[in-house]
C-alpha cells in the first residue's frame, strides 16, 4: 500500500484541526482535565503573586504536581492570556506525534514500510492526549518531552558520533522528570542500556556526569531545603499487589490491538502449565490482599465496570488473572534472553509509575504504546510493528475509535466518579 507524503500530511493537517475544533469547543472526554486545569489556575495564581516565596514553601500548597510544571503553567498563562496558552501547549504536544513519527522512520525506513507512517496518528484519537494537549497537563507534556529523548536514545543507537544525543537523550528525560518526577525512573532504563554497549568507557563517564549535573536542582531542592511534601505522601498509599493488579490489568487492555494481530500466535501457546499454576497463586493473593477503597476517578477501565456493572471486584479479579497470565505468556515465550532484562526493566517501571496508588488510564494512554512501537524488544510487539497489514493497523485505529466513542458516551452520560 504506497501512500504519497502529501495524502500522509492532508490526514495529518485534518487530525490536527480537529484538535484545534476540539480547543474551541472546550472538549474533555477524559472527563476530568477541566477540573484539574482550574486548580492548577489556581494555584498558579498563588506562585505568581511571590513566586520565590512559593517556591520554598511549596509544601503548604498541597500540591502533587511539580512546581516547574505550575510555573510553566503561570507564564504561558499570564504572558499570553488563556486562549494562547492553550493554543501554544497544543502546539509543544505536538512534539509526541512528530517525534514518534520520526523515530519509527528511523528504525524501519518509511520507504519500505508505508503503513507505519499512520501509527502515530492514533494519539489524534486518545481522549487522554487530546484532553491534556488542550488542557495542559503536565502528564502529556513529560510524555512528549519523554518521546523527544527516546528519539535522541534511538539516534545514538545508529549514529558513529553518539554522545551528543547520548546527552541530547539526557536532557529531554530530565525536562520529562522536572515536569512530572516519576518519569525520572526511565533513566533507568537508558542507565542499563547504555551501560551494556559502552561498560565504563568515556562516554558512559560523560553520560553520568551529564546526569549528576542536570539532577543537582532537583537533590538539592528536595533533599537540602527538604520541600519534598508536594509529592512523598502519596507513595504506597495501597499496598503493591493492588498496585500490580491494576498496572497490568490496564497494560493488558492496550495490548488488545497487539493480541488480535498475534491471534495465532497465542492459539498455538495459549497453555503453558507453569505460567497458569503462577497466575493462580497470583489469584489467590490478589483475592486476600487486594485494597483499593473505591476511589473515585481512578482503577482502570476493568475495576471501574466490575464495581459499576457488578457492585464488586470478582469481575476485576478475572480479568487481572487473566492479565497477569498473558503478560508472564508473553514475556516467557516471545522474549529472547538477550533482550529479556531491558524488557522487564520496562514492565517494572511502567509498574512503578503507578507507585503512588492510584492508577488513571492517562499514565499509561499514549505511553505504553509509545513504548511498545519503540522500544519493547518481545517478539509479540516487535512482530506486529515490523510487519504492518491493513488488517493489522485497522485493529489499532478500531480500538482507538471505539475507546474514544465510549469516553465520549459517559462523558455526557455517566457521573464522574466511576469511571478512570
Amino acid at each position: 500500500m504506497n501512500i504519497s507524503n502529501k495524502q500522509f500530511f492532508s490526514i495529518y493537517i485534518l487530525l490536527y484541526i480537529s484538535l484545534l475544533i476540539g480547543n474551541y469547543f472546550n472538549e474533555d472526554f477524559a472527563y476530568g482535565a477541566i477540573h484539574d486545569y482550574l486548580i492548577h489556575k489556581k494555584n498558579a495564581e498563588i506562585l505568581g503573586d511571590n513566586i520565590i516565596g512559593t517556591f520554598l514553601n511549596y509544601d503548604d500548597l498541597r500540591m502533587p504536581h511539580s512546581p516547574i510544571y505550575l510555573l510553566y503553567f503561570f507564564f504561558i498563562n499570564n504572558f499570553f492570556g488563556e486562549n494562547i496558552a492553550k493554543l501554544i501547549n497544543i502546539h509543544l504536544i505536538l512534539l509526541l506525534p512528530l517525534f514518534v513519527h520520526l523515530s519509527l522512520d528511523l528504525k524501519f525506513n518509511f520507504k519500505k514500510n508505508n503503513l507505519l507512517k499512520f501509527l502515530p496518528l492514533i494519539f489524534f484519537i486518545s481522549p487522554y492526549y487530546r484532553s491534556g494537549a488542550i488542557w495542559i497537563d503536565d502528564n502529556i507534556l513529560s510524555v512528549s518531552f519523554l518521546t523527544v529523548s527516546i528519539y535522541f536514545y534511538l539516534k545514538s543507537k545508529i549514529s558513529q558520533n553518539n554522545l551528543k544525543f547520548i546527552l541530547l537523550n539526557t536532557l529531554f528525560l530530565s525536562l520529562a522528570a522536572y515536569f512530572r518526577p516519576i518519569y525520572s525512573i526511565f533513566g533507568l532504563y537508558f542507565f542499563f542500556s547504555y551501560f551494556f554497549q559502552f561498560k565504563l568507557s568515556k562516554k558512559f563517564i560523560y553520560y553520568i556526569f551529564f546526569n549528576i549535573i542536570l539532577s543537582l536542582p532537583a537533590l538539592y531542592y528536595i533533599f537540602i531545603l527538604d520541600i519534598n511534601e508536594w509529592f512523598s505522601p502519596y507513595i504506597l498509599r495501597v499496598n503493591l499487589i493492588t498496585i500490580f493488579a491494576l498496572t497490568i490489568s490496564v497494560i493488558f487492555f492496550y495490548s488488545i490491538p497487539f493480541a488480535l494481530s498475534n491471534i495465532n500466535k497465542l492459539r498455538l501457546s495459549f497453555y503453558e502449565k507453569k505460567t497458569l499454576l503462577f497466575s493462580l497463586i497470583f489469584l489467590i493473593f490478589l483475592f486476600f490482599s487486594f485494597d483499593y477503597g473505591n476511589p473515585k476517578y481512578s482503577g482502570g477501565i476493568f475495576y471501574k465496570f466490575s464495581i459499576l456493572i457488578f457492585n464488586n471486584n470478582y469481575f476485576f479479579y478475572i480479568c487481572s488473572f487473566i492479565s497477569f497470565y498473558f503478560i508472564l505468556l508473553v514475556f516467557k515465550k516471545f522474549d529472547k534472553k538477550s533482550n529479556l532484562f531491558l524488557d522487564l526493566i520496562l514492565l517494572t517501571l511502567l509498574i512503578l509509575i503507578g507507585i503512588h496508588g492510584r492508577i488513571y488510564h492517562e499514565m499509561y494512554d499514549p505511553l505504553f504504546y509509545i513504548l511498545a512501537f519503540l522500544l519493547i524488544k518481545n517478539n509479540f510487539y516487535t512482530s506486529v510493528i515490523n510487519n504492518l497489514t491493513k488488517k493489522k493497523i485497522s485493529y489499532f485505529f478500531l480500538f482507538s475509535i471505539i475507546f474514544y466513542f465510549f469516553s465520549v458516551i459517559k462523558t455526557f452520560i455517566y457521573e464522574r466518579n466511576w469511571w478512570a
